[in-house]
């Protein structure tokens, strides 16, 4: 009886959990604004313990920030924060791409070409906050293929902000399309070795989600 207690927790935290990410990526909350605790409990049906499971989540994700005692609102990223991880991203994503041209195999770029499509799918059905997951899938990809997981963790502690920023350039869906087009020109990249053409490309793509969300 206790363990059936616990999977349902945990399936409603995470029920709660998606439903909320969603409403954050897909620009429903958006930077600043309190997430609406008490009708989503009602929502789902579920007590503050769940909700408050689901909300710690995404808290260490980094899409919230929980107020002690008080609230939670939907983090806001800064121009000088935009330009800071702009600046780490394209070394990190620089790097992770070389080393997987270097050591990559077939199965890699297979994986990221269905990654790439999926992405392309998505956007073409509507559905943002899908389709940013999914490009955010296909780099965090490249990270896990490329053979040195500690750039993978740091990739990952960087998502959340990542996906932040892509939210708040506002494209719109041919924009968009153009944009994960771009992945193809770096697989291709990767899998002919072309280390030059790979940092001009992910300059230019990454620079691209700076410069927009700065001008938002």
């Amino acid at each position: 009886m206790i363990m059936e207690e616990l999977i349902t927790r945990k399936s409603l935290s995470d029920q709660v959990h998606d439903h909320i990410k969603r409403m954050i990526l897909s620009g429903e909350l958006k930077g600043g604004e309190r997430v609406p605790e008490a009708s989503l409990s009602k929502l789902f049906g579920v007590s503050r313990t769940p909700l408050r499971e689901a909300l710690k989540k995404l808290s260490d994700y980094g899409l919230i920030y929980i107020k002690p005692r008080s609230y939670a609102e939907v983090v806001i990223i800064s121009e000088e924060e935009a330009r800071e991880i702009a600046e780490v991203r394209i070394d990190l994503e620089v790097l992770s791409a070389k080393l997987l041209s270097r050591k990559g195999n077939p199965e890699s770029y297979k994986e990221l070409r269905e990654i790439s499509q999926r992405c392309l799918e998505l956007n073409e059905t509507g559905d943002k906050a899908s389709a940013f997951e999914m490009d955010s899938l296909f780099h965090l990809s490249i990270a896990r293929n490329c053979g040195n997981s500690v750039l993978y963790d740091i990739f990952e502690k960087l998502d959340a902000r990542i996906q932040l920023l892509r939210l708040n350039q506002q494209l719109d869906p041919a924009s968009l399309k153009n944009y994960i087009k771009q992945h193809s020109l770096l697989i291709s990249a990767m899998e002919n070795r072309e280390e030059n053409l790979i940092e001009s490309i992910l300059t230019a793509h990454i620079m691209h989600d700076f410069h927009n969300s700065s001008s938002s």
